[in-house]
């Protein structure tokens, strides 16, 4: 079974495989991460923690995320389709 949305490139899938990876230990009630889960309300992931992912995700791809795309993006796909915009604009 092709879990691949269409209209994700292979590229975007390693940025959500990423994102996944560093949630997963912040993932306490195991809720099953998909591009439609909030950071906030269905992961209970504070302020600082999307703040330490956001930084990993800057170092690894070395881009720069805005202060209000981060307080904008809600959900995992929202923070996947953010990192390519910004990598579009930046690389």
């Amino acid at each position: 079974m092709n879990m691949q949305q269409s209209g994700i490139q292979a590229d975007d899938d390693l940025v959500f495989r990423r994102i996944c990876a560093l949630l997963d230990p912040l993932n306490k009630k195991g809720v099953k991460l998909t591009r439609d889960v909030d950071l906030v309300a269905d992961l209970e992931v504070d302020s600082v923690s999307v703040l330490d992912i956001v930084m990993d995700i800057e170092d690894h791809y070395d881009i720069s995320i805005p202060v209000n795309t981060i307080s904008e993006t809600m959900t995992i796909g929202q923070l996947v389709d953010a990192i390519h915009a910004i990598k579009g604009q930046q690389g």
